[in-house]
């Protein structure tokens, strides 16, 4: 009989070529549009921060359930090029330079007393992984989770009380990634230019309010009709390493028929675009809106997951761990909780295709009064560290 082991919980936050890279970028994209199924479309979600923490876990995975995570998360067979791409792609991303940037990710592997684990996966996941590993008493379930959860709010961590005593109950180890990200524009708004206007769904019918913010800016744009939307880039800081892309379907096209496009075009198009919009422009003013938002999010991956191939590894009688421990292990959820805040200062948050370029006479009106879709990325390596989809309007 199998034991149901691992309750994986990944928990982000965001306030604003390492050819391994291409691996977690399009495994991003995918990844979100299952998710968005199951959130209403409305959604906030960390790929990278997940992509992390299930990189780690194909080590101990064999069989099947090792194939269906290679195939879902764009893995290669050789366990040395995973442990080599994985670092040089994380110190690439996580370790900014920028001025007005912080972002950090930690990965925690918390085990029931007496639980043993392989030596070799142990050490992959502390010292490849740089996981810190933690022994708990889980017979003793409110302990537990108070110990665990102090040791993540001291990561960092934006969000609290994010393990409960019930998953210790049903669990012999937890695995879990922090991921947080706190960016300022490098053209803030003016609060004094931020009004309460009304949003539209895809069909220009009133479904709320925002407060809208306003600036007129130098700034990345471009109107791509292959992919029926506006673009603009927000870049963070003092530099271009990490920025915000936004994408706004044209009046009466929804965010879903945009976002499928993403499986033809590639962010690297899109950036690719941006610059040679600004060749032919040049890097011209554009009056932007966009609303104040937060979003947060709670999600069981299992569904999308599944979606994507990945099935055997939440089955008791499918999973193979046995690179991980002796004992029979299967993955009982992989819950999601992330949120991403966007003001007027910046952002927190715990195939090469044509495209039509409009003669650009006068400003560029990029009013996001409508569902649209975002992506906070690392730009060197197109990593999204956080991405969305925001569709329900509120004041915030």
């Amino acid at each position: 009989m199998k034991c149901k082991i691992f309750f994986i919980l990944t928990i982000a936050s965001c306030y604003a070529e390492v050819e391994f890279s291409g691996r977690a970028r399009n495994f991003s994209i995918e990844l979100l549009h299952h998710t968005q199924l199951e959130t209403d479309g409305h959604v906030v979600i960390s790929p990278f921060g997940i992509w992390s923490l299930m990189t780690g876990i194909s080590l101990g995975a064999t069989g099947n359930s090792r194939s269906q995570l290679a195939k879902a998360f764009l893995l290669p067979k050789n366990q040395n090029t995973i442990l080599n791409g994985y670092k040089n792609l994380t110190k690439t991303v996580l370790e900014p330079s920028t001025q007005g940037v912080k972002l950090a990710s930690k990965n925690f592997v918390f085990i029931d007393k007496g639980f043993v684990i392989y030596p070799d996966f142990e050490r992959a996941l502390t010292s490849d992984f740089e996981a810190t590993l933690i022994e708990l008493d889980f017979k003793n379930p409110t302990s537990a989770a108070k110990i665990a959860n102090t040791a993540i709010e001291s990561s960092g961590a934006t969000v609290s009380n994010v393990l409960r005593s019930d998953d210790f109950e049903k669990s012999r180890m937890i695995v879990t990634n922090v991921i947080s990200f706190k960016g300022l524009w490098s053209s803030p708004f003016n609060e004094s230019e931020t009004n309460i206007e009304k949003f539209y769904d895809e069909n220009k019918m009133e479904i709320g309010e925002v407060k809208m913010m306003y600036q007129r800016a130098m700034l990345p744009y471009s109107n791509i009709q292959s992919m029926r939307a506006s673009i603009v880039e927000l870049p963070y800081g003092n530099d271009q390493k990490y920025s915000m892309l936004i994408m706004l379907p044209y009046p009466k096209v929804s965010v879903s028929e945009v976002y499928q496009k993403l499986s033809v075009i590639t962010l690297r198009d899109i950036f690719a675009r941006l610059e040679s919009d600004i060749k032919e422009f040049g890097l011209e003013e554009v009056d932007l809106k966009i609303p104040r938002f937060k979003i947060s999010t709670n999600v069981v991956l299992n569904k999308p997951l599944n979606s994507m191939g990945v099935i055997d590894i939440f089955s008791p009688k499918l999973a193979k761990f046995e690179k991980v421990s002796k004992h029979e292990l299967y993955i009982s959820a992989i819950v999601h909780k992330a949120d991403i805040e966007v003001t007027e200062s910046g952002t927190v948050a715990s195939a090469a295709t044509s495209a039509y370029f409009s003669d650009r006479i006068s400003t560029p009106n990029f009013e996001a009064n409508r569902p649209f879709i975002y992506f906070v990325i690392e730009k060197s390596t197109t990593t999204i560290i956080f991405s969305g989809i925001y569709s329900k309007p509120n004041i915030f």
